[in-house]
């Protein structure tokens, strides 16, 4: 039996203490002072502390700086005295020796794991100012397509997209430019594949960010709206993905939890027939991508965004199953209808792109003021399957 051991972590704010750009999310955002201690146990109990970061950390991506001591009782007492903002653009960081390395590597894993579901709709939170502030020059329908060319996306190209689109900056035209210019480079002599999920026509009994009441499960499960793939509204997909299911020409699959959306010469082949049962496994729109060989766009978003991640669960042995439940309409009529699937899981999504991105080619590239990438879906989703295998 294990009675000591360290590795318990807590985390201590002590407030904003101004606001600059992140070179991570690009934004120009409060910055917030804390203190990391990794602590020695006893039967679980913290008693001595084994190490202490001073950080100062984005209040909008998490990303973080560690700073010495002397710069943290500097900053410390300007937060205590209440003397405002400081300009952190003088302050001196450091993050030389590699133990600092590894170390904000597991805390980035960290925050992004406990902030993943916060940021799925960060599209809403930021205002226009706070865009336009974070923009170092306005973004348009041909600087896109030109960024998008440079970063290797071509006529003809099979593409899934992931986007948010206020990572790109502020946009002449907004979404709907967004869209013209992925379309104006791969055409319909090719095809683009966006999310459509509606995570919110499932259980309510399930729902957990937030719950809700127990006495409203059942009224809202009797209630609750048939999915219809030509009106139902995606959810939590952001801006650039709803725009893109209601543009002319976007078909959509009929899975009434996680749909897609496709455009171009392979669209037809890639939305139809979704399964209901195991919903991105081996009958679902992701596998059909990988059979085509097609390519994965990160457009401002991290790996915890890319779905084909998720065909890779489905793929290896140990997966454990459950009962899943939508409305759907069946002859023209709402029914609400059980089906199976597996548990998800995108705690582990960014190591695992961390760890492909050491080993396979990974283009990274800047459409407006987002951090991109551009890699193959087919590889991805093998590296993942190897990955799980071996660390879940």
């Amino acid at each position: 039996m294990l009675i000591f051991g360290w590795g318990y972590k807590t985390i201590k704010k002590y407030g904003i203490i101004g606001k600059s750009k992140c070179n991570i999310c690009k934004l120009v955002t409060n910055w917030q002072l804390v203190k990391v201690t990794t602590w020695f146990t006893l039967f679980f109990i913290p008693i001595i502390p084994v190490s202490v970061k001073r950080m100062i950390i984005c209040t909008n991506c998490n990303g973080g700086h560690i700073v010495d001591k002397q710069t943290f009782d500097k900053l410390f007492n300007i937060i205590k005295s209440n003397k405002g903002n400081i300009n952190l653009q003088e302050m001196q960081y450091y993050n030389k020796t590699e133990t600092q390395k590894n170390y904000l590597k597991e805390m980035e894993e960290f925050r992004r794991s406990k902030d993943n579901k916060d940021k799925q709709n960060v599209d809403t939170k930021l205002t226009e100012k706070d865009i336009i502030d974070g923009t170092s020059t306005p973004n348009t329908r041909n600087s896109l397509r030109k960024q998008l060319e440079e970063m290797g996306l071509k006529k003809g190209m099979t593409v899934i997209i992931h986007s948010s689109m206020s990572n790109i900056g502020w946009i002449s035209g907004g979404s709907v430019a967004v869209v013209q210019a992925l379309m104006d480079v791969i055409t319909d002599e090719g095809t683009i594949i966006m999310p459509a999920h509606t995570t919110d026509y499932s259980d309510p009994a399930d729902w957990e960010n937030p719950p809700v009441p127990k006495d409203w499960v059942s009224i809202i499960k009797e209630n609750m709206p048939a999915f219809d793939k030509n009106i139902t509204p995606t959810n939590k997909m952001g801006r650039i993905a709803e725009t893109f299911r209601t543009y002319p020409g976007v078909l959509r699959s009929d899975h009434p939890h996680v749909s897609f959306t496709a455009w171009g010469k392979n669209a037809e082949d890639i939305t139809k027939n979704h399964s209901l049962d195991y919903s991105l496994g081996c009958e679902s729109p992701l596998k059909k991508i990988y059979d085509l060989d097609g390519m994965v766009l990160l457009l401002g978003v991290g790996y915890e965004n890319n779905t084909s991640f998720h065909l890779a669960e489905y793929l290896i042995s140990k997966k454990k199953e459950e009962n899943m439940g939508a409305p759907i309409l069946l002859e023209g009529k709402r029914k609400w209808v059980e089906y199976k699937d597996i548990e998800l899981d995108v705690d582990d999504f960014d190591k695992i792109g961390s760890e492909y991105e050491e080993i396979k080619e990974v283009i990274k590239h800047k459409i407006g003021q987002a951090e991109s990438r551009l890699f193959s879906q087919r590889q991805a989703v093998d590296f993942a399957k190897g990955w799980m295998e071996k660390n879940r």
